[in-house]
């Protein structure tokens, strides 16, 4: 909640900005486009999804759930942060009202598909010592491969939003959104083999509803066609659901945050549409050649899926259960996480004609966004100073073992295209290298009546990727412009860390990060 607070101070903030800028650049024609009336859309869009769910066994009636020694456990539960991207695709119909020369209010709905799945798994490579045929063990040839696989996949969801804009230039709005959206997700549980394919263990579907922030830029490109880009935030916290009773039975809960940057292309309805395209053909021109700084913040999402394998390719495998001889056994699982980034960058850019903008850039972004994994509990010792808490059903302590990784800070070195919609509003594609520092810690925590905390493990590490991103950037005057962009950053890496390839253990990394940023950017001549 504080971070989806903050993600809309910023938005306030740059569109505040923009209209204190704005009546700085060339005035406006006289022709002016109008931003009222009905509007229809399509659009496509990437983002990434963060659940953080668990679920908690407890008693707490004048018995001990479980005993262990002089311990017992009055609950016991666990948490991670589970985490998926992928892309969307959206439809979308609204109204607008312009007043007076710069404000502008609206109402829109729009459904949506996507694929930001989450997922899990277990996996193995197996030998029969019974084939019919050969042997295949007598001579280490596996004869089949097995996965569980768990999935939990934000599929679709419709929103109704209103949104506040201000005319930045004669060439875009920009705006803030607010409003209602019902999420529905699908969770399932599949079994794979290369004898029986996939056989579906379990498949359900279920709703959320949550309220959506974010804002946008909108530029007109004909008097009847706007383009947009435009960044959502969707929140939700399900109550929890409590078997059995207060006293004893079982929480579980999922809280989960939806982030995305969506493309829209829309077709505007009523007024004059000659009137509208004389109104973008007298935009004004601004040189966006040129050295340019800049600051920006905004959100990041995290998908990281890591893996573990042990296997041993030799006769016998790694493991023997009656006639089946098991060569490798491995294991994943997205973590996801979020948090808020901020950027220093600089560049140069370099207009060629009309319509092409090409430019390099460096920056330097500030991130905090972290995924958690762990175990937790309350307890009660039979003897604390004298007094049997469990005996009276006192909880005496609560305590936690959590792994926790976080995407710290990074730097990147790139180049970016892009294309002048109209001559103060340029839409671009980018592509970057990236590093980016790591940091992950295990710590058990377990209050002042036991051991108190103590760090197990912490470590720090890099990882080199490559970032590719979309943005739209606008001028506020001919040389302070506002943008908001999205970047998507990926690595992947295999290392073994005991044995070799042929016997061992290997760990797996695939991660993504993305980001969505709102900035503010100064143009030397």
């Amino acid at each position: 909640m504080q971070a989806g607070k903050m993600s809309l101070a910023i938005l306030v903030a740059l569109a505040a900005g923009a209209a204190h800028a704005a009546d700085q650049i060339e005035a406006a024609p006289s022709a002016s486009y109008d931003w009222t009336g009905l509007h229809i859309g399509i659009g496509a869009g990437l983002g990434g999804v963060s659940h953080n769910a668990g679920a908690e066994i407890y008693n707490y009636n004048e018995s001990a759930e479980f005993d262990l020694g002089l311990v017992g456990l009055r609950s016991i539960g666990g948490m991670f942060d589970f985490g998926g991207d992928g892309a969307l695709g959206t439809v979308e119909a609204g109204f607008d009202v312009q007043l007076g020369e710069r404000f502008v209010i609206g109402v829109m709905g729009d459904y949506t598909w996507s694929n930001f799945e989450a997922a899990a798994g277990l996996g193995a490579t197996v030998c029969y010592e019974d084939d019919p045929n050969a042997d295949s063990c007598d001579i280490g040839v596996p004869d089949d491969a097995y996965n569980l696989d768990y999935s939990l996949t934000v599929k679709n969801s419709w929103s109704i939003l209103g949104r506040a804009g201000y005319v930045a230039n004669p060439g875009a709005l920009t705006y803030v959104l607010g409003g209602f959206t019902r999420t529905g997700i699908e969770g399932e549980l599949t079994l794979t083999s290369g004898l029986t394919g996939p056989i579906t263990l379990a498949s359900y579907d279920y709703e959320r509803d949550g309220y959506t922030i974010g804002g946008g830029i909108e530029a007109p490109i004909t008097g009847a066609m706007t383009l947009k880009m435009e960044y959502r935030r969707t929140e939700w916290e399900n109550d929890d659901s409590i078997v059995f009773n207060d006293f004893s039975g079982i929480d579980t809960w999922d809280d989960a945050i939806v982030q995305s940057m969506r493309g829209v292309l829309s077709w505007r309805f009523g007024g004059d549409h000659a009137a509208q395209q004389a109104a973008v053909d007298a935009i004004p021109a601004v040189n966006w050649t040129g050295f340019s700084v800049g600051l920006a913040g905004g959100f990041s999402t995290l998908r990281h899926n890591a893996g573990l394998e042990a296997y041993d390719t030799g006769l016998g495998g790694l493991l023997q259960i009656d006639g089946v001889d098991i060569f490798s056994i491995d294991g994943d699982l997205d973590f996801g996480g979020e948090g808020f980034v901020g950027r220093f960058e600089g560049g140069y850019d370099l207009q060629i004609g009309q319509r092409l903008v090409l430019g390099t850039f460096g920056d330097y972004t500030f991130s905090d966004a972290q995924t958690q994994a762990g175990l937790f509990g309350d307890y009660c010792l039979y003897d604390n100073g004298g007094q049997d808490d469990c005996l009276f059903g006192i909880t005496s302590g609560q305590a936690d073992l959590t792994y926790t990784l976080e995407t710290g800070d990074s730097w990147s070195v790139g180049g970016r295209a892009g294309v002048l919609v109209n001559p103060q509003t340029l839409f671009y594609g980018l592509g970057a290298f990236t590093r980016q520092n790591m940091k992950a810690d295990l710590t058990l925590n377990t209050g002042p009546e036991l051991f108190g905390s103590q760090e197990i493990l912490s470590y720090d590490y890099e990882r080199d990727g490559w970032t590719f991103g979309l943005g739209v950037q606008t001028m506020l005057t001919d040389r302070l412009s506002t943008k908001l962009e999205y970047r998507n950053t990926r690595w992947d890496e295999s290392e073994i860390i005991l044995g070799n390839s042929a016997a061992g253990l290997i760990r797996n990394e695939d991660s993504t990060v993305q980001l969505f940023t709102a900035g503010l950017s100064w143009k030397f001549n």
